[in-house]
């Protein structure tokens, strides 16, 4: 997914389990117990508890600023993981707050172009555009966009992202033709790689369909739905006969 939530599902092969905040044995060391905190978080995440998943990321990012200070990549991470999962629960104003303090930090760690400054820079577009405020969000997004298609070149799934958010920015202030080729080159794009990559195509999709209504095309509004729900329903077929 595009927020990024860190993966650590193998830590020096130990068992996990769901754990709650306070189970963090007292004799780990803060770099242990914050490895442990956020493997649950991930597990939480995946199992889509999300409100059980931001306690933990809450004990994660206060282990994290003791044993790291506060102005840590670590910090950084932690932040980007509690930002998307307010985002998820629709708390968007903690999430904008989450995804600034992380790309504070992440301008200063690393260079202005790394993927990590450009996955917060992202990031705080998205919080700022969810909560309505479109013409704030839109030269972030155009920045992001920018240097992806720089450094990582003008075809990949990041540059679809960014242009579907740039697009639904469009969208929701009633600029449905101008939001069109966008999301019509990100489906371009996106049709390129493996359906491994299908919730983001789907999504994807679901604007375009949002945006074609809008322009009163109800036949592409019908066709783009039903290859949504096609592409979905491939991918539960294929998680069934995989069990």
């Amino acid at each position: 997914m595009g927020s990024g939530l860190l993966v650590l599902l193998c830590v020096g092969g130990m068992r996990v389990g769901f754990i709650g905040a306070d189970d963090v044995p007292q004799t780990a060391s803060p770099q242990t117990a914050w490895t442990e905190l956020m493997v649950q978080v991930t597990l939480l995440y995946r199992a889509q508890q999300y409100e059980k998943a931001t306690v933990l990321a809450e004990r994660a990012l206060t282990v994290a600023e003791e044993a790291f200070g506060p102005k840590d990549a670590v910090v950084a991470q932690t932040l980007n993981d509690l930002g998307h999962l307010y985002y998820l629960q629709g708390r968007h104003v903690q999430a904008e707050a989450a995804h600034r303090r992380a790309l504070a930090i992440r301008k200063k760690v690393f260079a202005p172009d790394d993927a990590a400054v450009i996955q917060s820079l992202s990031n705080v577009a998205k919080t700022v555009q969810a909560q309505g405020r479109y013409a704030e969000a839109r030269p972030l997004f155009e920045r992001s966009l920018h240097t992806l298609e720089t450094q990582v070149g003008p075809e990949v799934p990041r540059v679809a992202a960014v242009l579907s958010d740039l697009a639904a920015g469009y969208l929701g202030e009633g600029r449905a033709a101008d939001a069109e080729p966008l999301f019509k080159r990100a489906v371009g794009i996106m049709s390129q790689y493996p359906q491994a990559i299908y919730p983001d195509l789907v999504e994807i999709l679901e604007r375009y369909a949002a945006c074609a209504l809008a322009l009163g095309r109800h036949d592409d509004t019908q066709a783009l739905r039903e290859r949504a729900a096609a592409i979905r329903a491939a991918r539960s077929r294929d998680k069934v006969s995989g069990e």
